[in-house]
């Protein structure tokens, strides 16, 4: 028997080292980088990538069907005649899925052309925002720099466009007399443009390390000597320089130089629309919006159609008064810097009246349905119209300074677009890249032990910080973090309370008996449905009946209400009745002494039962009232509680880890020894007293066993949480830095959710192997480190109690 049970138990731990030796072993080289590695085959064709695996596999007659003559021929000449023959073939990570859709091939050894496996010195290994990497040679580097307009040539090229723009307005003959008005200034215009390119151009010294490219008005580009050789570089509009360092050293040089500063601008350019316009310039429409709605609910009305088509026609008058103002100031331009030319202020004179016209008549429409759109608003109650007043006012102040901000993204992409890197595929595919698009390259053949350290720690600092890209395959994981702890933290405070509570009641108030054993059977049983039970009980309740409640009231929740009259019926039934329990209870307080006369026993239990009564009937009047419509009646499209959230995935984990909270805190109270009750019964301490300050702080201990069991069972679960409020990808957290700053109605990322969408949900299967078992060990790390902190606090209180070890 010593031999049998301790060889299970050396089995048992043997399974358990090997499954933790696996993940961590599989989940900790993920991020280490890999040489890169080119094959030609007999076939011609080219593949440069990481080689991920090894495997030996049975090469068969039946197999080389479908291979190419050049490698077939080779694979007969493996099989020799034979029916099969092992071989050995690697996976190849191959990258460039959007060229070749494919993220990996195998390559067999018999497959690759004598000599045709290399390992290219320049070979770079591009991760990108998306489309996964890129493995390709580094060829040219470009840099653009765009002309600065001189403000005068700026002036005359906008009064040039807009007479050239609205010629057309004007009948042949002063149309002819626009042409030779502006003549002179079309000859000044180029002579102006022509100082300001050569001035441009002087900027730039060719050499042997780069190329200089002149940008021209049309796109085109060409090289910045023969330009200037042929045509003459103030012949011709000149929008812009291009520096272009051509080969691998020369690229990847610039490269380095400049892709840091590229990234911070992508970073700046991705808070400013994820926070600023996204977060704050959103929310608050949004709330307004709703506000708007509630008012509209409240007083029985329709405004949020009007008042959303009234902001729309605001903003095309805004739109259009803006053009006006814009030909205003422009013909004012004419006369102010032109006036010794009459017949081209003349023209300006005239096209403003025409546009006026023309803006008269495009403003008619959108005035007058304003017009009777504010009519009708002004007819609705003051406090809708105070809704519909602020709801313009956040719109407008929110559009103006979403405009500002946009202005700044523009600017960064602006700089951001003037930085690319050509690489060169395998098989000589040309492909363009801006800077800011990739998170990381760096030559994989070329880096030493601290190199690869570097990239390896920059791997995991992504990973650990950042959010997924490239559908979840790669990036970062930190929303699953902050989700998976949020809602374990959550679900330990609700479970612990009521597990505490409920064993409490089991195993110092209740007596033995029937129903006792009934709940203590219902309670082993509970630990044993399948999870996904409660995930379905979860969505049904908590969702779609109790959320949806809270959100609505009772008809948004499927539930028919009490008309007025039944319900203040059954109210003053409940009056009369707990009236009743009260004052049953009031004359059995002695019923519990022995010499209790029998009618106050039997008071006793009609007040138990009356009181039952009475529970039901307030849970029965709050359920099927007909005075409450929910605290969020407004959010009827988007429902704000009637859908999968952190509170209701917490609670539902909460009943799930219930069982175990039960069972270890009924354990740790029964350990605590009888003496020390007795004692406190003895110095004159009541049952509560008792339980307060001998009972429970000698349990904690055990209390915290059954915690951490809860709280290792809930962090890990996964079924339930697909049902009520775990998805593929949130751009919220569920915990921020805006106010409420917890937010338990927002659905969240968990690290089991994770896994099992990068692992059963993606669309490279391979690919995502690596990921998973990263994602598993870091679930492992975060589930031990909470572990570990609840075992350090019981540790610490075992120290103070040693007698109440559990």
């Amino acid at each position: 028997m010593l031999w049998l049970t301790g060889g299970a138990l050396t089995i048992c731990v043997g399974m358990v080292i090997g499954l933790l030796a696996l993940v961590i072993y599989c989940g900790a080289i993920t991020f280490w980088p890999l040489p890169l590695v080119q094959l030609e085959t007999v076939d011609g064709s080219i593949r440069l990538g990481e080689v991920t695996r090894r495997e030996t596999f049975a090469l068969s007659e039946s197999a080389i069907a479908n291979f190419t003559a050049p490698v077939k021929e080779q694979a007969e000449r493996v099989l020799d005649g034979q029916p099969s023959v092992r071989t050995t073939r690697r996976l190849l990570r191959t990258g460039n899925f959007k060229l070749t859709g494919e993220h990996f091939n195998w390559v067999s050894d018999f497959e690759v052309a004598p000599g045709g496996e290399s390992v290219p010195t320049w070979a770079l290994t591009v991760e990108r925002l998306t489309w996964g990497r890129f493995f390709g040679t580094p060829q040219q580097f470009n840099l653009r720099h765009s002309r600065p307009t001189d403000p005068a040539e700026a002036s005359l090229d906008s009064v040039l466009s807009f007479f050239a723009a609205n010629r057309w307005r004007l009948p042949a003959e002063e149309g002819e007399a626009l042409d030779a008005a502006l003549a002179d200034l079309k000859e000044k215009h180029a002579r102006l443009r022509a100082a300001n390119v050569e001035q441009f151009l002087g900027r730039f010294q060719a050499n042997e390390q780069r190329q200089l490219l002149g940008v021209l008005g049309d796109g085109t580009s060409q090289a910045l000597s023969e330009l200037t050789a042929v045509q003459g570089a103030t012949d011709v509009d000149v929008t812009g320089v291009v520096e272009r360092w051509t080969g691998p050293e020369a690229s990847w040089s610039q490269f380095s130089q400049h892709h840091n500063a590229a990234r911070s601008r992508y970073h700046r350019r991705r808070k400013l629309e994820k926070h600023d316009i996204g977060s704050l310039s959103d929310r608050k429409i949004e709330t307004a919006r709703l506000r708007l709605k509630q008012a509209e609910l409240d007083h029985d009305v329709e405004a949020v159609d009007a008042t959303q088509e009234l902001v729309s026609l605001d903003l095309e008058i805004e739109g259009i008064e803006d053009a006006r103002e814009s030909s205003r100031a422009m013909v004012e331009q004419v006369r102010s810097e032109y006036r010794d030319n009459g017949a081209l202020v003349a023209a300006g004179e005239k096209i403003l009246q025409m546009i006026e016209e023309d803006i008269r008549k495009q403003l008619e429409t959108p005035q007058s349905r304003a017009a009777s759109l504010q009519q009708e608003i002004g007819e609705l109650p003051p406090a809708v119209q105070e809704r519909v007043a602020e709801y313009r006012e956040v719109r407008g102040s929110e559009r103006k300074r979403a405009e500002g901000i946009k202005e700044e993204i523009n600017e960064l992409n602006d700089e951001n677009s003037r930085y690319s890197i050509v690489l060169v595929t395998a098989d000589g595919q040309e492909v363009p890249h801006e800077l800011s698009e990739i998170v990381r390259a760096y030559p994989a053949n070329q880096l030493g032990w601290g190199q690869k350290a570097s990239v390896y720690a920059s791997r995991w600092y992504e990973f650990l910080m950042d959010d997924p890209r490239s559908a979840n395959q790669e990036g970062g994981v930190f929303p699953a973090i902050w989700g998976t702890v949020a809602m374990t933290v959550i679900m330990s405070l609700f479970v612990v309370p009521f597990g505490v509570l409920a064993s409490l009641y089991l195993r110092e108030y209740a007596k033995g008996g029937l129903l006792i054993s009934a709940v203590r059977i219902a309670i082993n049983n509970l630990a044993g449905v399948p999870s996904i039970v409660f995930g379905v009980f979860g969505l049904g309740f908590f969702c779609y009946t109790f959320g949806a409640f809270i959100d609505g009231g009772p008809e948004r929740a499927g539930i028919t209400p009490w008309p007025a009259p039944m319900w203040f019926l059954v109210l003053t039934v409940l009056v009369v009745i707990a009236v009743a329990a009260f004052l049953l209870s009031i004359f059995s307080l002695s019923a519990k002494q022995a010499v209790a006369p029998r009618w106050k026993q039997i008071a006793s239990r009609g007040a138990t039962c009356l009181w039952l009564i009475a529970s039901v009937m307030v849970v029965a009047l709050i359920v099927l009232t007909p005075f409450f419509d929910g605290f969020y009646e407004a959010h009827e499209h988007n429902p704000k509680f009637g859908k999968g959230g952190l509170l209701w995935a917490s609670l539902t984990l909460a009943l799930l880890t219930l069982p175990v909270v039960i069972v270890s805190t009924e354990e740790a109270l029964s350990a605590v020894p009888n003496s020390l009750r007795e004692g406190s019964y003895a110095c004159g301490a009541g049952k509560w007293q008792t339980i307060a300050r001998i009972v429970l702080p000698h349990a904690v201990p055990g209390i915290m066993t059954g915690m951490i069991l809860a709280m290792a069972r809930g962090a890990g679960e996964v079924a339930p949480l697909m049902l009520v409020g775990a998805l593929k990808y949130v751009p919220e957290l569920p915990v921020d830095g805006l106010f409420p700053y917890v937010h338990p109605d927002r659905s969240f990322m968990h690290l089991g959710f994770h896994i099992y969408d990068v692992g059963f949900q993606s669309q490279d299967s391979e690919g995502a192997k690596p990921m998973v078992y990263t994602t598993t060990l870091l679930l492992i790390g975060l589930i031990a480190t909470l572990n570990i902190s609840a075992v350090a606090l019981r540790s610490r209180l075992k120290k103070r109690f040693r007698s109440g070890q559990f």
